[in-house]
């Protein structure tokens, strides 16, 4: 039987040559029907389950068979002349066509490389073979003219080196280079020359701007391989840092593959495997991507991810099972992929060229002057690096395994690429025994309670999947989607982020954030702490939608099997089933309402767990997404722990605090604002609006609200026509990428109906909100807003728009239901996996205050949303006391105490 190569040349056997007299111009058809053959074919076999190698290799050979024969009736379809004949010329693939890889849509990189001789004709003008190949008709435009996308060279030998020299991703694709047809001999001279005169020498340089063009393009993409929408070329763990390890290897050893690599002894059989598996899965999951959208992509989002994962036979019928499935399973390729070259770049980096094939004991003993060295418990340390003694320390003593991440953290070192595969190779070890052994409890006790410095040995740990083995509840996270729409990363690297922010805010000095390390410095057992951020999501695993319960639930396991006491199980079952308490009620909760204050200190019990518990709470915010926290939820979260540390410590301090505070705020205050202002001004404005207000707002906001105000008064004594005018502020954040906007007026029924329906009617969708009413009735709310069909800052026809409709809404009627039926419908703010959306659900709450009910709506966002809430509420008869409003990544979350 023939094989899928031997069908493709044999099909362009049949099909490309062409009839006598015709040239490459004339049978654009022919060609074109060729490709689109061949190009149904594999992607039949590839649906069938081709592998991503296979599928590549194939694609590889259908372009070589099409240039081939495109190249010779362009040579066919000149005049014969024995005065001169046509040039040495080889036709090369460079880059990924080089590699005999191409993806369905990729593009193609060739190279027509001459020797100069004989390239000119007569009166010095280019042979008319070269012309050809370059001219309407010939081989370039004809490539173009059947659709493919190509970038081509003309050069000589001599332009090759002078461009490999100057350029690294030239000499990148030039040691990649491969003949597809033409003078075999000038492209071996080819291959010596730029191998004599730029390799040769070159290695350490070429490897140092490998490592740096790899560092900054890690960074770029998200520096994981976990993120949420991967990018499967560029992005962590992805195709090119595969392609950048054996760029590096062939630079340095002369291997060109895996194999050749495990047959150095560079990596393990067992890493070889897993890389070469990640390889074709990856290349697979492209070939899908690029199927499925018809054209060259790389970003695996979040919309294609259902349909990719159906078509690679994920075919659960929950979007969400089947995504969850196929992503786990390209995380863990990625991973391997990520974890396995990250390790062999340090070997290859760090090494001066053998004079033969190194063993991995070798690796790192040559090369640059070591600093002294030490042996402590079997363990070799120094020169930045942990080392064993000898393969056998952890046969010895199966402790090791966990006293070695105590080693490397209590002396800021590194594992050696070597001890990190002897770790995974003696996994087995952890067995009963050792997660029973006190010895091991007490190591792993120690490690959590360096303060600052626990993130990073817990990522060593996990990177060698030794963490998961000794935490089975932290392993099962492994890779797992998290299908909330505002998280960024998987459960484990969303944790591991977690801890590591955790440990910078024991370093931080920023205003805004040295309050937290004070904090921290409060907190008296602090490998609680880390414990239960370590395990705050472990209940993600089990798909029964109540995570932090079961967390709570395995977080008791965990410490039983710890041996820790009742009272630190109590308190650490605490942090894990609370740690999204502090968020809510900040955020969604009226915090200058005593009732709300008393449930909350009721439930954080004591003034250790409420220290532990804020600072979790910002470690795990941070680690959601770098752009979901900011000084607003930062004040609200601040206001929430003062006022629970007041009843929790049973005294006044923090209300003493406060108060002088207060009294500095309005000193601050009065010197911004004009000579006109009398200091009775100033009283009632302190007097007259509740504490939380003073201690989100800024002295310069405070000073603005008071002008505010000043203004408005003035017009109920001089224009008394105009006494129902607001004041209206706007000011454009575009860091932020939104207006706020500051409305002062009079308080009223049905106002903020008003106001949220002028704002959607002006065309402008609401992020958030804040309210606030003065004793006299006078109200300060402001708003953040977008362009609803843009999402970019409002502009000046919908502000002026914003201010006739409210102005008229207050003053008459305004049929704010007809506007909104103008509105043409926008897309959705939530870009949904496939057939699904978020869910709304509305709960009642009679607890949280004594004097209201508080509605809490979970949605998705749109346009109108929050006048359709309003409008609701004010039908039925209800009048909103406090909004709270919260939009995230197209998702709404928001509270309104009400009463009748």
């Amino acid at each position: 039987m023939r094989t899928l190569l031997e069908k493709i040349e044999a099909a362009a056997e049949a099909r490309l040559p062409l009839p006598p007299g015709r040239v490459p111009g004339q049978e654009l058809a022919r060609y074109k029907s060729f490709l689109k053959v061949e190009t149904q074919r594999l992607k039949m076999l590839h649906r069938a389950g081709g592998g991503g190698r296979e599928i590549c290799q194939a694609r590889a050979a259908v372009l070589d068979a099409l240039l081939c024969h495109v190249l010779a009736a362009v040579r066919n379809s000149l005049p014969h002349n024995p005065m001169s004949p046509p040039p040495h010329l080889a036709l090369v693939a460079i880059g990924g066509y080089g590699r005999g890889e191409l993806n369905p849509y990729s593009d193609i990189d060739i190279m027509l490389l001459h020797d100069g001789d004989g390239i000119l004709a007569a009166r010095g003008k280019l042979h008319p073979f070269i012309t050809a190949l370059t001219s309407p008709g010939g081989l370039i435009y004809t490539l173009f003219d059947i659709g493919l996308k190509v970038g081509y060279s003309v050069r000589t030998v001599e332009d090759c080196v002078r461009e490999a020299n100057d350029n690294m991703q030239s000499k990148t694709s030039l040691i990649e280079a491969r003949l597809i047809t033409g003078d075999a001999a000038l492209f071996q001279r080819m291959q010596a020359v730029v191998l004599t005169k730029c390799v040769l020498g070159f290695e350490e340089t070429y490897i140092q701007i490998r490592l740096e063009d790899q560092a900054s393009r890690r960074q770029k993409f998200g520096n994981s391989a976990c993120m949420q929408e991967p990018n499967i070329k560029n992005g962590c763990g992805g195709l090119r840092d595969y392609q950048n390890l054996l760029w590096m290897a062939w630079f340095k050893y002369r291997t060109r593959t895996v194999a050749e690599l495990q047959q150095k002894e560079f990596i393990s059989l067992a890493e070889a495997r897993d890389l070469d598996a990640a390889y074709d899965f990856l290349l697979r999951a492209r070939n899908e991507l690029h199927y499925h959208v018809s054209r060259a992509l790389d970003e695996l989002t979040k919309s294609v991810q259902p349909n990719v994962a159906h078509s690679l036979g994920y075919t659960d019928r929950s979007p969400s099972r089947r995504l969850e499935r196929f992503m786990r399973d390209f995380y863990t390729h990625a991973r391997n992929i990520d974890l396995i070259t990250r390790t062999i770049e340090q070997r290859l980096a760090l090494l001066p060229k053998p004079s033969r094939g190194p063993s991995l004991r070798d690796l790192f003993r040559r090369g640059k002057k070591k600093e002294p060295e030490q042996i402590v418990d079997g363990l070799r340390l120094g020169d930045g690096v942990i080392a064993a003694v000898n393969p056998r320390i952890f046969k010895e003593q199966p402790r090791r395994l966990m006293r070695v991440f105590l080693h490397a953290q209590q002396r800021g070192l590194k594992l050696h690429p070597d001890l990190a595969q002897l770790i995974r190779s003696h996994l087995h070890l952890v067995n009963r025994e050792f997660l029973k052994d006190p010895h091991v409890h007490e190591t792993f006790q120690e490690i959590l309670s360096a303060r600052g410095n626990v993130g990073g040995t817990l990522r060593a740990m996990h990177e060698v999947d030794f963490l998961g083995k000794f935490l089975p509840e932290f392993g099962e996270l492994t890779c797992l989607v998290q299908h909330e729409f505002y998280h960024q990363y998987t459960a484990d690297e969303h944790t591991l982020v977690c801890l590591e922010k955790l440990d910078s805010l024991w370093h931080a000095t920023a205003p805004g954030l040295a309050d937290y390390a004070e904090l921290f410095q409060r907190v008296e057992r602090p490998f609680v702490l880390y414990l239960a951020l370590l395990l705050h999501d472990a209940g993600k695993a089990c798909s029964d939608g109540k995570h932090s319960e079961t967390g709570g639930r395995l977080g008791a396991r965990v410490a039983r099997r710890l041996g820790l006491d009742t009272v630190t199980t109590k308190n650490l079952c605490l942090l894990i089933e609370q740690h999204l308490l502090m968020v809510q009620i900040s955020q969604r909760r009226d915090l200058d309402d005593p009732t709300v204050i008393r449930q909350f200190a009721g439930t954080v019990q004591s003034l250790e767990n409420l220290n532990a518990l804020t600072l979790l709470t910002v470690a795990d915010s941070f680690g959601t997404s770098d752009k979901l926290w900011n000084g607003f939820k930062d004040a609200l979260l601040w206001s929430l722990h003062r006022h629970a540390a007041v009843l929790l410590s049973g005294g006044t301090e923090f209300i003493r605090r406060e108060e002088k505070e207060r009294e500095l705020l309005a000193q601050e205050v009065l010197g911004l604002l004009p000579r006109t202002f009398g200091t009775d001004e100033l009283e009632a404005h302190f007097t007259s609006l509740p504490p939380h207000y003073f201690q989100i707002e800024t002295a310069p906001e405070i000073a603005r609200d008071m002008t505010m105000v000043h203004r408005f008064m003035h017009l109920q004594i001089t224009e008394e026509d105009r006494a129902l005018d607001p004041i209206i502020t706007w000011h454009n954040e575009p860091d932020r990428g939104c207006t706020w906007v500051k409305i002062c007026t009079w308080d009223r029924a049905g106002l903020f109906s008003k106001l949220t329906g002028s704002f959607t009617a002006a065309g402008l969708n609401i992020l958030s909100s804040q309210v606030f009413t003065r004793a006299d009735g006078v109200i300060l709310d402001t708003f953040h807003v977008t362009d609803s069909r843009t999402g970019l800052l409002a502009g000046r026809e919908q502000r002026e728009k914003f201010e006739a409709l409210l102005l008229k809404s207050l003053t008459g009627h305004l049929d704010f239901a007809a506007l909104l039926a103008k509105q043409k419908p926008a897309s959705p703010l939530y870009q949904s996996h496939e057939g699904e959306r978020i869910p709304t659900v509305i709960q009642f709450d009679n607890e949280s205050s004594g004097t209201r009910t508080v509605v809490d709506v979970e949605t998705e966002d749109c346009v109108g949303l929050l006048f359709a809430i309003s409008q609701a509420l004010s039908e039925l008869g209800l009048d909103i006391f406090v909004a709270k409003i919260s939009t995230e990544k197209g998702g709404a979350m928001d509270s309104f105490y009400v009463c009748e």
